[in-house]
């Protein structure tokens, strides 16, 4: 069920949160409960089946880890094996069948057949969260979940358990046992909600038409076709993972709970270090909390250091996706990362702001072609056509059918304001925010007009196009 979906505004929205307020204190866990099984069911409706199998194991072995430490050792790796394997089958038995599969065929052998697994949605982010559970409890970060179903809650519940952001049992547990529900909570929600739905059919879904055009073309393409494709893309994925983080924030919101952001501007960044410190901010931490940091981080000398952070960035790749294109897309990153580290920032510290920004913004979009591109082959073969400047297109282009189409400029002006003017933004963000919080009718205003003008776009569009991230 796609937030941006019809039914999910004009159906499950409404019903749940009527239920949800209209219900006790003590029964609106419950209500939570019952919401986002049927949530998660109605897109992997097997998978709930096995998650909701696995966490009661989860649940028994992190109740085994606070009461007797002995078994500390013993309980991660069994946590740890369950929830990797489950990841590995259900994510990535395809991948390694296809591969094992070209093997055998460049070896003159036949392959073998087998049944393909069907991707559950956000089975990444399920697992994820599933895995911090038992080892936060050995770290002592966090205490086991007083009883199954606030475990089950924390997991399920439906704004953030597809595409995050990532949360950690410590950071929501007393908000499971106890939070405050206030109308001014509902309205700052709302309109955070309000927000990444504008920004997912306003911009997003616009921006992926271009991107589309010229990702999709066989054969070679005009370079004029390459460049628009890849910076419609660049801020596609941007808007399209925001926008699903801004309704998670804000439907949470609108419950009582309170999350950490999952983006800050990441394309104001000049370096890959920043930016990553910037883009997925929870998936960054995982990553450097329970992969990096048990490593061995940047504790054991400098040539480990860069091994380490290769390596972070090489799975990252692969759990973004079971292809060799994500594979590849990693390790560019933490082959940057590494070159920073090692001798670029000095470097980049010598030029102005304004090239190291368009330096940055020129190596992650040449990022972003192996991450949208099918193949390692055809991510090289756009590249090239990015910069065949020989060869342009001489009747319509998508960089004149934006001309020609008016929301063209009005999605382009809106990715200037929000992604290239930061400080006039912050405070044009501060002021209205102000002016919200001191007058709640005009924030309730505000909040429907953002929300009806991307209901306007709902009604008219045929179907709503899924969140990019819902893949991983």
């Amino acid at each position: 069920m796609v937030f941006s979906s019809p039914i999910f505004i004009f159906f499950f929205i409404p019903l749940f949160f009527a239920a949800y307020y209209l219900v006790p204190k003590e029964l609106k866990n419950f209500i939570i409960i019952i919401g986002s099984l049927f949530f998660y069911t109605w897109g992997a409706r097997d998978f709930v089946v096995i998650v909701v199998g696995t966490l009661i194991i989860d649940y028994i072995l992190g109740n085994i880890i606070s009461k007797n430490r002995k078994y500390i050792k013993l309980c991660i790796t069994l946590d740890v094996v369950l929830n990797v394997g489950i990841l590995l089958y259900f994510k990535y038995f395809n991948f390694f069948a296809d591969n094992i599969n070209i093997v055998l065929q460049n070896a003159g052998l036949n392959p073998f057949v087998f049944t393909r697994v069907v991707l559950p949605i956000g089975v990444s982010f399920v697992i994820f969260q599933k895995m911090t559970y038992c080892i936060d409890i050995a770290k002592g970060n966090a205490k086991p979940a007083e009883n199954f179903f606030h475990l089950l809650e924390y997991l399920l519940i439906f704004p953030q358990i597809i595409a995050g952001p990532i949360v950690k049992y410590g950071e929501i547990a007393e908000q499971i046992k106890k939070r405050e529900i206030t109308w001014d909570m509902f309205l700052r929600g709302f309109m955070r909600f309000g927000i990444g739905l504008f920004k997912k059919v306003w911009i997003a879904d616009i921006l992926a038409k271009y991107a589309d055009v010229a990702f999709g073309a066989s054969g070679s393409i005009p370079f004029d076709y390459a460049w628009i494709g890849i910076i419609s893309y660049t801020f596609q994925i941007y808007f399209d993972f925001s926008a699903y983080s801004d309704m998670a924030i804000g439907l949470l919101l609108m419950m009582g709970f309170r999350i950490n952001e999952n983006f800050n501007m990441p394309y104001i960044s000049t370096s890959i270090t920043e930016f990553w410190k910037r883009w997925h901010i929870s998936m960054t931490s995982w990553f450097r909390e329970y992969l990096y940091f048990p490593l061995g981080g940047n504790r054991k000398g400098k040539i480990r250091t860069y091994v380490n952070q290769w390596i972070v960035f090489l799975i990252s790749g692969f759990w973004h996706g079971a292809a060799w294109n994500f594979v590849f897309w990693g390790i560019y990153h933490g082959t940057f990362l590494c070159a920073e580290r090692a001798f670029l920032n000095k470097v980049m510290q010598k030029i102005n702001h304004i090239a190291r920004w368009l330096i940055t913004m020129l190596l992650i979009m040449l990022g972003w072609v192996f991450f949208r591109a099918d193949s390692i082959s055809m991510g090289f073969a756009y590249i090239r056509d990015m910069f065949n400047f020989g060869n342009y297109y001489t009747h319509v282009s998508p960089a004149e059918i934006m001309i020609i189409d008016p929301r063209g400029w009005f999605i382009m002006g809106l990715v200037c304001v929000i992604s290239f003017v930061p400080v006039f933004f912050a405070k044009a963000y501060n002021t209205i925010l102000t002016a919200i919080y001191s007058r709640p009718r005009f924030y309730a205003v505000i909040a429907l007009f953002l929300f009806s003008l991307s209901v306007l776009k709902i009604i008219a569009a045929s179907s709503a196009s899924p969140f990019i991230y819902f893949r991983f």
